[in-house]
């Protein structure tokens, strides 16, 4: 698939002011700014909350907006490319259904205490480790299973090598355990955070693959694109920049791929992995050299996520918890009621059930985390309460909701329990979050 900037650019125009329709039938969802307006779609699940007796704080992942943000990913990466990021999407429940929907059993894994539960719920699953580990932490992993599950783990994962030494140190592992351990090579095409940092680095990577033929094979690229979104724009359009980075970094890409071509060409074949990419810039591979991109949230759309690439996606995880008490006007301790109201312009005080997410309020419009007396996000996470500004004409009372839009989908990890919504109604159905934290 090949596209040009400028076709790029208009469909990038044409996806955001698709993608403004937001959580209710006809409002706009203002992504990312917690200024959603209140809608009867809140207040459907409100009362379904409240039918279900449930009472303390909850989130949930709404299965047609899910379903609907797949399904554009799909339409630019195609199920053979996308790799499914399980670090973003911490629930095997939730894995299973994307897997499901997508078509993909390609999986990124970041956290090898994680890799047992993946590669045992999936067991068709093609895995790659997102970022050279540890070899300690690699021996580990092996040291934790039986001896006879490890064959099919190391034919199955993509282990991940940095430098030569690193090479050297998985080399020597797998022929401690007897076993060849599919390689591929981290390389950094601009996030300058991890990799190969140069194309004339690399040969001294490669070569240790020539030298140790029994024990690590090569099986591509890793080059994560994590900055390209986020570029400093200095002047005119900011998706010029985005593009110019882009290119920059796949220039890269391609630079350590000539590199392997030229000067290693008994190492190259037709089943290599070049992966790249992720939920901000997954539109943008539908040409150069990566044939794998990496993508988790965007599923979810959190609110931390870009709009440049992400404007299409609809938000389909959020929070939701109770108020426990209401204050027609917010007081502020060592403050007269007169100085609270001017510090917190004379809006009400609202104190939620928890409120340490970091997360904006999307429902009721308006509210606000009070200044002063509250922590910052992800400081208070076991629920203990928050207070909370609302505007005067924000009718909120104890036992009413109040719902959140995280900024990451991780946010899933600090509940045991996902609820699921459809059609705009709750399910009886759950999912659960990884059974281990970390």
């Amino acid at each position: 698939m090949n596209m040009n900037r400028r076709a790029f650019l208009q469909s990038v125009a044409a996806g955001l002011t698709l993608g403004a329709v937001g959580c209710g039938d006809s409002q706009k969802t203002s992504r990312g700014t917690g200024q959603t307006p209140a809608t009867d779609y809140f207040g459907r699940i409100a009362a379904d909350l409240d039918a279900a007796g449930i009472g303390t704080p909850r989130i949930f992942v709404d299965l047609d907006r899910l379903d609907e943000n797949a399904a554009e990913i799909l339409s630019k990466v195609g199920s053979d490319r996308y790799r499914i990021v399980e670090k973003s999407l911490p629930s095997l429940d939730l894995l299973a259904y994307v897997q499901e929907r997508t078509g993909s059993n390609k999986f990124m894994v970041l956290h090898l205490p994680f890799l047992p539960a993946i590669l045992a719920a999936f067991p068709n699953a093609d895995v790659l480790i997102g970022k050279a580990q540890p070899t300690a932490a690699v021996e580990s992993l092996f040291d934790g299973l039986s001896r006879a599950e490890w064959p099919s783990v190391a034919s199955r994962v993509q282990f991940i090598a940095d430098s030569r030494s690193r090479l050297d140190e998985l080399a020597a592992l797998a022929r401690r355990l007897r076993l060849t351990l599919r390689v591929s090579v981290e390389i950094d095409v601009g996030l300058r955070r991890s990799g190969v940092t140069e194309p004339e680095e690399l040969p001294e990577v490669l070569a240790g693959f020539l030298a140790n033929p029994d024990t690590v094979r090569f099986t591509g690229f890793l080059g994560y694109d994590g900055h390209v979104a986020h570029v400093p724009v200095l002047w005119g359009a900011a998706l010029d920049w985005v593009w110019a980075a882009w290119e920059e970094a796949t220039a890269r890409f391609e630079s350590f791929i000539h590199v392997l071509r030229s000067q290693f060409p008994q190492l190259v074949g037709d089943d290599l992995v070049f992966n790249s990419g992720g939920s901000a810039s997954y539109p943008m591979y539908q040409s150069g050299p990566v044939n794998d991109v990496a993508i988790g949230g965007g599923v979810l759309r959190p609110a931390a996520y870009p709009d440049v690439f992400c404007g299409v996606l609809q938000p389909a995880i959020f929070i939701a918890t109770p108020v426990l008490k209401q204050y027609p006007t917010g007081m502020l301790p060592f403050l007269t009621a007169e100085q609270s109201a001017r510090v917190l312009q004379y809006k009400q005080g609202i104190a939620i059930y928890g409120g340490g997410w970091a997360a904006n309020f999307v429902s009721p419009a308006g509210l606000e985390m009070a200044p002063l007396v509250s922590d910052p996000e992800n400081q208070n996470l076991v629920p203990n309460q928050s207070l909370v500004t609302a505007p005067q004409d924000v009718i909120l009372n104890p036992g009413d909701w109040v719902f959140l839009h995280p900024k990451q989908s991780d946010a899933l990890f600090q509940f045991e329990e996902i609820l699921l919504v459809r059609g705009g109604r709750l399910q009886k159905d759950k999912w659960k979050a990884y059974p281990r934290r970390y």
